[in-house]
C-alpha cells in the first residue's frame, strides 16, 4: 500500500487536459479494492432496515412541505424552525423534492440522506488519498464509516444531516485551489457555504476556512468574475427567503440579534461534543440497559481516549510543519528583521502546497471549535456535524505519517516495531469501532432503547407508524367500518397528520387531550391510540370502545386499536349552541382515584383536511358570577365530521354552579402569493402558521355561555 505523501502535492500544470485528470482518478479507483469493501460496509450500516428511520415532527413537516410543493407546483421560502427560534431557509425542502417527486412515502428522504452520507465517505477517501496517500485515505474512510455519530445522522432526514456530504465537498474545492493550484474553486466554495448556511446556521464559521484559502491560494487560481458569480449565486439561492424576510418584517433577524445579547459562557461544552464525534457511542450503553453491548460497554471506553491522543498528535504534527520552515533554518545566519523573517516565512508557506493543505485542515477544525467555546446559546451535538470528517482525517493522516516515517528509516528494529505497533493499534481501533457501530445500528433498528429518553417527547420510527395505519385499515375492512380515528399526542400529531393523507380509508387525527366518538349516522369506526395516550379510557368507561389489538412500539408502550361504537344521548341541555357544536351533557367518570367531569359535544359541521391546517376548539368551565376559570381544555383536529361527538374533560365536579364557554379558531399556513409579469400567479409556501381570530360561540339566546350543574345524565350506547 503506497503511503508516499509527498508526490501528491505536486501542482498540476494549468495546461493539463481535463480528460487526463479524470482518467487518473478513474485508474486510482479501479486499483483501490479497499474502497469497494468500505462502501459496502458503509451502505450496510446506513441502509440496514432504513424503514425504521426516525420520523418525528421535524421529519414529517419538512417532507410534507416538499411533497406539497411538488404536488401543487409551489415554490418554498422557508423550512422548519431552528433550535434558537428562527425559521430556516428552504434548502432542505428543495433537496427533499427529489424523492417527493417519485413517491409520497417519506422513506425516500431517509434514503437520499443515507446515500449522500455514503457518497461523503467516498469523497473523503478520494480527497485524503489524493493529497496524503493511500494508507491515510483508507484509515480515514474506515474510521469515518464505523463511528456511531456519523451513522446516527446518516439514517434520517434532517436539515443539518445534509452537512455530512456538502461539508467535505466544500473542502474538496478549497483543496483544489490551495493545494492542487487549480482554478474554478472560489465560486463553488462560496455557493456551497451559502448552501450550508441554509442547512444549519452554525456553518457560518466555515467562512474562516474560505478566507484562509483565499489568502493562501495563488492569484492565478481565482478571478474577479468568481466574486460576481458568487454574489449572483447567493442572490438566487436566497431569493425566496429574502421575500420571506420582508414579509415577516425581518423577524428572524431580530431573533438573531436578541440571541447575541444573551449571557456569554466560556466552557468545555464544545470540546465535549467535538470529542464525542470520535467516541464509539453517541449515547453510551451505560445509559441504556437495553443495549446489546450494555454488559460489555466498559471494554470499549478506551476508544475515545486513544482517538483523542491520535487527534492531538495529528494537530501538533501539522502545526509543527506549518511553523517550521526548512529554508528558514538553512538561512538563519542571514541577518533579517522580524518583519522580513515573517514575510519570508509567509512566502515559503504559500509556496508549499503541503503546508497550505495543513492550514486549511486546521482552520476547519480549530477556528470553529474556539468560536463555539465562547457561546451564548445552548449547544447541541448536531451543531458539530460540520466538523466531520475532519477529525478522522487528522487521525488517519497522523498514523500514515508515522508509518511513512518509520518505513523511510530503513531496517532499524525500533522503527519497525513502532510501525507495526501503530498499524496493529489502528486495526484494533477500527475493529472496535466496527463492533460498536454495528451494535448501535442493531439497537436502533430493534427497539433496544427507552423511547422516552428525550424529555418532552419520545422516539418514533417510520415503519411502525406506517404499520399502525396499515393494521387500522385491515381492522376497518374486517369490521366493515368506513372511517378511522387516530388519537395522537404531541409527539405524533404532525407525523400522523401527514401520513393519514395517503391512506385508502378515510382517516382523521385528533389530539389526545380529548376523545372523539362517531355519530349515529356514521356508524362504527376504528380508533388507533398512540402510546402514552391520555384519554382513550373515556370511551372504555362509557362502554363505547372495544379493544381489538395492539402493535409493539419500539422502546416503549404499544399502540392500541379499538372498535368505536356510536353514542346516543337521551338528554340535551335546554340552553344550547346553534353553531359549530352542540352541548349534549356532562357526566362524572373515574380518573384514577378521583372523578372527572366529562362534557359531551356534537360536531355540527364538516371540514376537510388541509395542508398544515388544524381546527381548534377551546372548552372552558368557570365559576358563575365571578367567571373564575376552573378548567380549560383545547381539542385539536386535522378534519371535522358532522355528527361526531367530542368528549372534553373539564376537571373534578364540585358543588358550586359553573358555566361553560366554547370558542374556536383555525390554524392555517402562511403563504405568499405573487404574480409574475402580471399574468402568472405563483404561490410560495412557508413553514410559518397563524391562528384565525378566536371566535366565542353563543347559545340560542345570544349568551356566550351556558349554565352547568354537576349532574349525571344517562346515556344509552348504540353499537353499530
Amino acid at each position: 500500500m503506497n503511503v508516499d505523501t509527498q508526490k501528491n502535492f505536486v501542482a498540476t500544470a494549468p495546461h493539463q487536459e481535463q480528460s487526463g485528470r479524470f482518467s487518473s482518478l478513474l485508474r486510482m479507483l479501479l486499483n483501490s479494492w479497499e474502497i469497494y469493501a468500505i462502501l459496502l460496509i458503509a451502505a450496510f450500516l446506513r441502509l440496514y432496515r432504513i424503514s425504521t428511520t426516525e420520523f418525528d415532527a421535524d421529519q414529517a413537516n419538512i417532507f410534507a412541505m416538499a411533497y406539497n410543493a411538488v404536488s401543487h407546483g409551489h415554490l418554498v421560502a422557508t423550512s422548519n424552525i431552528a433550535s434558537i427560534g428562527i425559521i430556516n431557509p428552504p434548502a432542505i425542502i428543495y433537496a427533499l423534492m427529489i424523492p417527493a417527486a417519485f413517491s409520497a412515502n417519506p422513506i425516500g428522504g431517509a434514503i437520499l440522506t443515507a446515500l449522500l452520507a455514503i457518497a461523503a465517505i467516498l469523497l473523503t477517501y478520494i480527497m485524503t488519498r489524493r493529497y496524503y496517500g493511500r494508507l491515510a485515505g483508507t484509515l480515514t474512510a474506515l474510521l469515518y464509516t464505523f463511528a456511531s455519530v456519523p451513522i446516527f445522522y446518516a439514517r434520517f432526514m434532517w436539515n443539518q444531516n445534509m452537512l455530512l456530504f456538502f461539508v467535505p465537498l466544500l473542502f474538496w474545492f478549497l483543496y483544489r485551489g490551495v493545494v492542487a493550484r487549480r482554478s474554478n474553486w472560489l465560486f463553488p466554495s462560496v455557493i456551497l457555504l451559502a448552501l450550508l448556511l441554509q442547512f444549519h446556521a452554525s456553518s457560518i464559521v466555515l467562512a474562516a476556512s474560505i478566507i484562509v484559502a483565499w489568502l493562501l491560494a495563488p492569484r492565478k487560481t481565482w478571478h474577479w468574475y468568481d466574486i460576481v458569480l458568487s454574489l449572483v449565486g447567493i442572490l438566487v439561492l436566497y431569493s425566496s427567503y429574502i421575500l420571506w424576510l420582508f414579509h415577516s418584517h425581518f423577524q428572524d433577524i431580530h431573533i438573531l440579534l436578541s440571541t447575541s445579547s444573551h449571557k456569554v459562557l466560556i466552557d468545555a461544552q464544545a470540546l465535549f461534543f467535538y470529542l464525542q464525534l470520535l467516541g464509539p457511542f453517541s449515547s453510551p450503553p451505560a445509559y441504556n440497559p437495553h443495549a446489546i453491548l450494555y454488559p460489555y460497554w466498559s471494554a470499549f471506553t478506551w476508544i475515545e481516549p486513544v482517538m483523542t491522543l491520535l487527534l492531538v498528535g495529528g494537530i501538533l504534527l501539522m502545526m509543527f510543519r506549518i511553523i517550521w520552515s526548512p529554508v528558514a533554518i538553512r538561512t538563519q545566519h542571514t541577518r533579517r528583521t522580524v518583519v522580513g523573517s515573517l514575510l519570508r516565512w509567509w512566502s515559503e508557506l504559500r509556496a508549499s502546497p503541503e503546508r497550505c493543505g495543513y492550514c486549511i485542515l486546521l482552520s476547519w477544525q480549530i477556528i470553529p471549535l474556539l468560536y463555539l467555546t465562547r457561546h451564548n446559546i445552548v449547544l447541541h451535538e448536531h451543531y458539530f456535524i460540520m466538523f466531520m470528517p475532519g477529525p478522522f482525517m487528522l487521525v488517519g493522516i497522523f498514523v500514515a505519517k508515522i508509518v511513512d516515517w518509520t518505513r523511510r528509516q530503513g531496517r532499524i528494529s525500533g522503527k519497525a516495531v513502532l510501525r507495526w505497533g501503530v498499524l496493529a493499534l489502528s486495526l484494533v481501533l477500527i475493529l472496535a469501532q466496527g463492533v460498536t457501530g454495528w451494535g448501535y445500528v442493531f439497537d436502533l433498528t430493534h427497539g433496544n432503547f427507552d423511547d422516552a429518553y428525550n424529555v418532552g417527547s419520545y422516539y418514533n420510527d417510520l415503519a411502525t407508524l406506517q404499520q399502525t395505519l396499515t393494521q387500522a385499515e385491515q381492522l376497518a375492512q374486517q369490521h366493515h367500518f368506513n372511517h378511522i380515528y387516530v388519537s395522537a399526542d404531541l409527539a405524533t400529531f404532525d407525523m400522523y397528520q401527514y401520513l393519514v393523507g395517503h391512506t385508502k380509508i378515510s382517516t382523521s387525527v385528533f389530539a389526545d387531550s380529548c376523545m372523539v366518538l362517531p355519530g349515529v349516522e356514521s356508524g362504527g369506526a376504528i380508533l388507533l391510540a398512540t402510546p402514552h395516550n391520555h384519554w382513550t379510557t373515556l370511551a372504555v368507561h362509557l362502554d363505547q370502545a372495544t379493544q381489538l389489538a395492539t402493535l409493539p412500539h419500539p422502546g416503549g408502550p404499544s399502540f392500541s386499536f379499538y372498535a368505536l361504537h356510536p353514542l346516543v344521548a337521551t338528554q340535551n341541555a335546554s340552553d344550547n349552541y346553534n353553531q359549530e357544536v352542540k352541548f349534549m351533557g356532562v357526566q362524572s367518570l373515574p380518573n384514577g382515584s378521583q372523578s372527572t367531569a366529562v362534557t359531551r359535544w356534537q360536531m355540527l359541521r364538516s371540514a376537510q383536511p388541509g395542508y398544515h391546517t388544524v381546527y381548534n376548539y377551546v372548552f372552558k368551565r368557570s365559576t358563575q358570577g365571578t367567571n373564575t376559570a376552573l378548567a380549560r381544555r383545547q381539542c385539536s383536529f386535522d378534519s371535522l365530521r358532522a355528527g361526531d361527538q367530542i368528549l372534553a374533560p373539564l376537571g373534578n365536579i364540585t358543588g358550586m354552579a359553573s358555566i361553560l364557554q366554547v370558542s374556536n379558531y383555525t390554524t392555517l399556513p402562511v403563504t405568499m402569493n405573487r404574480t409574475i409579469l402580471g399574468m402568472f400567479p405563483l404561490q410560495i409556501d412557508t413553514y410559518k402558521q397563524y391562528d384565525t381570530v378566536n371566535n366565542v360561540l353563543k347559545d340560542t339566546k345570544g349568551a356566550n355561555h351556558i349554565p352547568l350543574t354537576p349532574s349525571r345524565p344517562k346515556v344509552s350506547p348504540q353499537r353499530g
